[in-house]
Order: structure tokens, then sequence, then C-alpha cells
């Protein structure tokens, strides 16, 4: 356990420093919104489906070969991938309900 909780610390303090530099070599908000706006496009173009698919895949093997337990994960896989790719528009709506 002691192990396992260093290891945790040692990667959020890695996590702390990385995100420290590069708010340091940005020399403006827009810079920062603009990089996190293209990762969040990166994240649902290419991350969710391809989570989705592999979901989709792993479903349907599970189904060929009768395995209950694989086809709840693959299910459970394309979930995720979907949620992936409906966060900037659960986002929006959520915005508009706010007013922000």
């Amino acid at each position: 356990m002691r192990h396992k909780l260093e290891k945790m610390l040692v990667f959020l303090g890695l996590l702390l420093i990385e995100a420290h530099i590069a708010y340091a070599e940005s020399s403006s908000k827009e810079e920062i919104e603009f990089f996190l706006e293209g990762l969040g496009g990166w994240l649902i173009q290419s991350v969710g489906p391809g989570i989705f698919v592999i979901g989709l895949i792993l479903a349907g093997i599970s189904v060929a070969l009768g395995n209950e337990q694989g086809m709840k994960q693959g299910a459970l896989a394309m979930a995720g991938g979907a949620i992936i790719m409906l966060a900037r528009s659960a986002l929006d709506l959520l915005k508009s309900l706010t007013g922000f």
C-alpha cells in the first residue's frame, strides 16, 4: 500500500510541475485557452470514437464466444466512448441552461 501511495504522490508531483511549466511558458490566457480547445477537440474527435469502436469489437467478439462478462465490458467501453464524443454537446447544453 505504501509503495502505491509513493507512486501516486510522485505522479501528482510530476503532473504539477508539468502544469506549472506549461503555464509559465505561455504568454497569455488566450494561448492556454487555444491549447485546451485543441486538446478537447482531439479527445472528442479521435479518442472517443476509438474507445467506442474498441468496445464494439470487444462486445462483438464476446457475443460470438458467449462471454457475458466480456459483453458487459464492451458495452461499458462503448458507453464511455459515447460520453466522450457527446461531451462538448453536453457542456454546451449546460452552459445554455445556466446562462454562462
